[in-house]
C-alpha cells in the first residue's frame, strides 16, 4: 500500500466510527477517498446546497451554523460533517465554514452507502449525530426565545424530519419503518400532501389488539385528514389545539409540505421544563414544605433536558434559576415569620450558583451583605442569624445540601456589612495564605440573589481592583488552578482510580471542570473583568488580551464537553435512583467520547503548563 494511503488508513483507525470497522475494510477505504483543501473563511457547504459527501477533517477546524448564523457546533481533527444529507435526503440545513486552513478527506455517497450497508455501525453513528444536532438547534432557538417557551414556533421545536410513507405501504412495512427510524408516527403522503397519519397507538389498537392483516395497506387503518399546524404556529396554540381535538400528534407543514410532527409529550415537556414556569410555581409556594416539594421536580427535569440534547449551559441555568427562586421564596417566608429586616440586606449566591453553573445536588454556597448600620442596630445580629438559619436549612430540604465547608450565611463569618466585607477581602488579597485563598476563590464568584445590589457593588469594585493589581494573589490563584490535575498518564492516556469505591473511574469534576473554572477565574481577575460565568470570563479575558483567543475557545469547548458528560452521567444515576457523583467509567463511553475526553484533558493540562510558565507555581 502507498505510504500516504497507509497514513490515511492509520488516521481513520483513530477516528470514530471508522475505528469500529474491520481492518480489511479500513485497508481498502483510503483509495476510495479524495482530499480537498479549504482556506480559512471559505464556505465548504452552504445552507440549502446539495451535499453528497461525508467530510472527514484531517487537519483544521469547521463551524456548523444554521441558516441564521447560530453556531451549533465546532468540529476539528478527526471529526466529520455533512452526514445529515446522507442520513436524510435533501439539501443541507446547515452552513459549514472553514475557520482555519482545513484539509478534508471526502467520502462520496456511493462509498458511504456501500460501507454502511455492510456495516450498520456507520449509519447508526451518523444517524444519531444528525438527530442530536437537530436537538441542539431546537434547544438554541428555544433558549433564544427569552424564556417565552410557549411562544416558540412549533417549527423550531422539530428535532427530526418528517418520516413519510405512501398510502399503499403495507402495515407491516410501516411498523418496520417506525422501528428503524425510532418514531411514534408516520405521515401518509400523496402528491406531496398529508392525507393521513399512522401512529403507534393505531398499531396497538387497530392491528395488534384485533389481529388484523399486516399485509393490508396502511390507508385502511390510518387516521385520515389529520389536523395539522403551520410551521409558525406558537407552541401555546398547538397545545390548545391538541387539547381541543384530543390528538397526540400534530403534523407541522410549511405551505402544505410536511416538515415533521410535534407530539403532546414535546409540548408538555416544554412547559414542565421551562425554568420560568417552575420558578413561578416556587414563588407562590405557601410554605417551606411546598418549596421543597416543587424543587423535587428538578432532578427528573434535568434528566429530560439531557435526553433532549439541551446544552449544559442551559441546564445549568435551569438548575440555578430553581435555586434562586427557592432562595427568594424562603427569604420571604422567613420575613413573614420574623418580621421585616431591621436594616437593608443583600443575599448573595457564591461559587457555582453565582456563575449560573449549579449541578444536580450541588451544595449551597451563600452569604449576607448587610447595610453598614447593622453593627449599631440592636437585635440585628440575632435577626439575621435566625433568617439565615431558616433559609439555609430550607434550601437543604429543597435538595441543595448544606455546605460541608460551612460557606453559608448561617455561619457568622459569612454575614458582614459592606465595609466589613471590603476589609475582609483586602485581608485575603493582601495575605493569601491557604485559608484566605480557600475563602477568596469562592467569594470572587458572587452574585446578588435578593436585596439591593448596591450593597454588593462597592465590594465587587474594590475586590477586582485589588486582585488585578496583585501579582502575588494571582500567582496563588494559578497555584490552585494547577493543583487540580487532569487524569492523564505520562503518554497522555486516561488514568483511572485503581482501588476504592470509585475503582476504574475518572473524577471529571476535579480533573476537568474545576480546573477550567479556576483558570477562567484567574484570567478574569488578572484582566480586571467583572464577568462571573466561566464561559463569559474566558471570552472577556480573551477580548482583554489576557489569554489567546484560540486558547480560550479550546478551554470553553473542553468545559462544555465535560459538563455535558457530567449531566449525562447524573441523568443516568437519577433514572436508576442512585446518588449523584462525578465519577465516570470511561469504558461506558463510546470511542468518540473517549477521544474527546482525552482531548479535553490535554487542553486543560496545556493551559496549566502555560500558567506554570507565567507564574512561579513550582516555587510556592
Amino acid at each position: 500500500m502507498d505510504v500516504e494511503l497507509v497514513e490515511v488508513r492509520d488516521f481513520l483507525a483513530r477516528c470514530a466510527p471508522f475505528d469500529e470497522l474491520p481492518g480489511t475494510v479500513l485497508d481498502r477505504l483510503p483509495a476510495r477517498l479524495t482530499q480537498r483543501y479549504h482556506r480559512r473563511g471559505s464556505v465548504i457547504v452552504g445552507a440549502g446546497e446539495t451535499n453528497d459527501t461525508l467530510h472527514i477533517i484531517r487537519s483544521g477546524a469547521v463551524e456548523i451554523c444554521d441558516p441564521e448564523g447560530t453556531l451549533l457546533d465546532t468540529r476539528d481533527e478527526g471529526d466529520c460533517f455533512g452526514y445529515s444529507t446522507l442520513a436524510h435526503a435533501g439539501p443541507s440545513r446547515y452552513r459549514m465554514d472553514a475557520v482555519a486552513d482545513t484539509l478534508l478527506l471526502e467520502m462520496s455517497r456511493e462509498v458511504f452507502d456501500e460501507v454502511a450497508a455492510e456495516h450498520p455501525v456507520l449509519k447508526d453513528f451518523f444517524g444519531e449525530r444528525s438527530d442530536r444536532i437537530r436537538e441542539d438547534l431546537a434547544s438554541a432557538r428555544v433558549a433564544a426565545s427569552g424564556g417565552d417557551v410557549l411562544g416558540t414556533p412549533v417549527g423550531e421545536m422539530l428535532t427530526r424530519d418528517a418520516v413519510t410513507i405512501g398510502p399503499e405501504t403495507s402495515i407491516r412495512e410501516a411498523a418496520r419503518i417506525m422501528t428503524e427510524r425510532r418514531v411514534s408516527s408516520l405521515l401518509v403522503v400523496e402528491s406531496a400532501a398529508v392525507i393521513g397519519i399512522f401512529t403507534d397507538r393505531d398499531l396497538r389498537s387497530k392491528v395488534v389488539a384485533v389481529d388484523a392483516d399486516t399485509s393490508a395497506p396502511v390507508s385502511a387503518i390510518m387516521s385520515p385528514d389529520p389536523v395539522s399546524v403551520d410551521v409558525h404556529t406558537r407552541a401555546f396554540d398547538a397545545t390548545l389545539l391538541q387539547m381541543d381535538r384530543g390528538v397526540h400528534h400534530l403534523p407541522v407543514v410549511d405551505g402544505g409540505v410536511p416538515l415533521g410532527v410535534v407530539t403532546s409529550g414535546d409540548l408538555l415537556r416544554m412547559v414542565q421544563a421551562d425554568p420560568v414556569y417552575l420558578a413561578a410555581r416556587i414563588a407562590r409556594a405557601p410554605d417551606v414544605a411546598a418549596v421543597a416539594g416543587l424543587a423535587e421536580r428538578l432532578p427528573p427535569l434535568v434528566g429530560e433536558f439531557v435526553r433532549r440534547g439541551t446544552t449544559p449551559q442551559d441546564i445549568g441555568r435551569v438548575v440555578t434559576a430553581t435555586a434562586d427562586a427557592a432562595t427568594r421564596r424562603l427569604l420571604a417566608l422567613a420575613e413573614e415569620e420574623l418580621g421585616p429586616a431591621p436594616v437593608p440586606y443583600c443575599w448573595v449566591g457564591l461559587g457555582s450558583q453565582a456563575r449560573g453553573e449549579l449541578g444536580v445536588a450541588s451544595d449551597q454556597d451563600n452569604a449576607l451583605v448587610l447595610a453598614d448600620d447593622a453593627a449599631t442596630v440592636a437585635g440585628a445580629d440575632d435577626y439575621f442569624a435566625a433568617l439565615a438559619d431558616r433559609v439555609c436549612h430550607g434550601l437543604d430540604r429543597a435538595g441543595f445540601p448544606l455546605c460541608p465547608g460551612d460557606v453559608m450565611a448561617a455561619n457568622p463569618a459569612w454575614r458582614r456589612t459592606t465595609t466589613e466585607w471590603i476589609n475582609q477581602v483586602a485581608d485575603w488579597v493582601g495575605a493569601p495564605d491557604p485559608d484566605a485563598m480557600l475563602h477568596a476563590q469562592v467569594f470572587f464568584d458572587i452574585r446578588a440573589i435578593r436585596g439591593p445590589a448596591a450593597l454588593l457593588a462597592p465590594i465587587r469594585g474594590d475586590m477586582l481592583a485589588r486582585a488585578s493589581a496583585s501579582p502575588r494573589f494571582q500567582a496563588h490563584l494559578a497555584r490552585i488552578a494547577c493543583e487540580w490535575q487532569p487524569p492523564l498518564g505520562f503518554f497522555r492516556g486516561l488514568v483511572v482510580a485503581r482501588r476504592g469505591e470509585y475503582r476504574n473511574t475518572l473524577e471529571i469534576k476535579a480533573g476537568g471542570i474545576a480546573p477550567v473554572v479556576q483558570i477562567a477565574r484567574l484570567h478574569a481577575v488578572a484582566a480586571g473583568v467583572e464577568e462571573v460565568a466561566t464561559l463569559d470570563r474566558l471570552d472577556a479575558a480573551a477580548s482583554a488580551g489576557g489569554i489567546a483567543r484560540g486558547d480560550a475557545e479550546n478551554l470553553a469547548e473542553a468545559f462544555r464537553f465535560l459538563r455535558r458528560l457530567a449531566y449525562r452521567h447524573h441523568a443516568l444515576q437519577i433514572a436508576e435512583g442512585r446518588p449523584q457523583d462525578n465519577n465516570v467509567d470511561p469504558r461506558s463511553l463510546g470511542s468518540k467520547d473517549r477521544h474527546r475526553l482525552r482531548a479535553a484533558f490535554r487542553i486543560i493540562a496545556a493551559a496549566q503548563d502555560a500558567l506554570a510558565l507565567k507564574y512561579p507555581v513550582g516555587r510556592m
